[in-house]
């Protein structure tokens, strides 16, 4: 499931969506910078 379709459900304003939808992908990027066997894309 979309993870923006789950906050609206849950009767989150937008900008409180924003919020959450922002802080998820800082921590799924930083998830990913972090993995020891991440590759550099070219």
């Amino acid at each position: 499931m979309i993870l923006n379709s789950v906050l609206i459900r849950q009767g989150l304003p937008q900008s409180e969506r924003l919020l959450k939808l922002n802080e998820i992908a800082i921590t799924q990027m930083r998830t990913l910078l972090s993995a020891n066997n991440a590759k550099r894309l070219k």
